[in-house]
């Protein structure tokens, strides 16, 4: 019976955090946003092991892969799964390539693709920490408690909005988990070491 009163606690007190963070429009002129936002400002690269989740609610499953990771102001982001199976996934500003366990490449141009030069410009402008190009791309929101602070972030461009119809980025001293919720209602967890 404790284990089952703990469990609802424990969920509702996370549904209450996420309701929060929802509703708690972030206050850019505040030093607890804008120290946030230098976290992101400051690292040049950040890299490390992750672990990934897909919920996909259509079926109703969970898929789960690991591997590592690099996040480069610059270079954009790689992500390379090891487990179950060998792929890797590049996002620059450019262009997104798979590459498969076969070796074999599937690409995308940004100059081809303006669904893909908005998706890029969001993840660009979340990783640098920019500001102002934040605001001018999302409704962003924001929940800090004991050191950890959470930032929400809902699309306002309609085309990305099809793609990503929320991000939300948790941590302390460092990004430790993101977490994007796509058109569809899947449900894409990374969680960051």
């Amino acid at each position: 019976m404790r284990k089952i009163f703990a469990w609802i606690f424990f969920s509702s007190a996370f549904l209450f955090a996420e309701a929060d963070l929802w509703n708690s429009p972030a206050d850019f002129q505040s030093q607890e946003v804008l120290q946030v936002m230098q976290i992101f400002a400051k690292t040049e690269k950040m890299h490390g092991s992750f672990k990934q989740k897909r919920f996909v609610p259509k079926i109703d499953r969970t898929f789960e892969s690991s591997g590592k990771y690099e996040i480069s102001a610059e270079d954009g982001i790689v992500f390379d799964t090891q487990k179950p199976f060998a792929s890797k996934l590049e996002i620059s500003k450019t262009k997104i390539v798979q590459t498969f366990a076969d070796g074999s490449k599937s690409e995308m141009n940004a100059a081809d693709n303006a669904i893909f030069r908005e998706i890029a410009k969001t993840f660009q402008a979340v990783f640098c920490g920019d500001t102002s190009a934040i605001q001018e791309r999302f409704q962003a929101y924001f929940v800090s408690e004991k050191g950890k602070w959470n930032i929400g972030l809902t699309p306002k461009e309609n085309a990305v909005k099809k793609a990503i119809a929320t991000i939300s980025l948790s941590g302390k001293k460092v990004l430790e988990k993101m977490e994007i919720v796509d058109g569809e209602g899947n449900i894409l967890t990374y969680e960051f070491r």
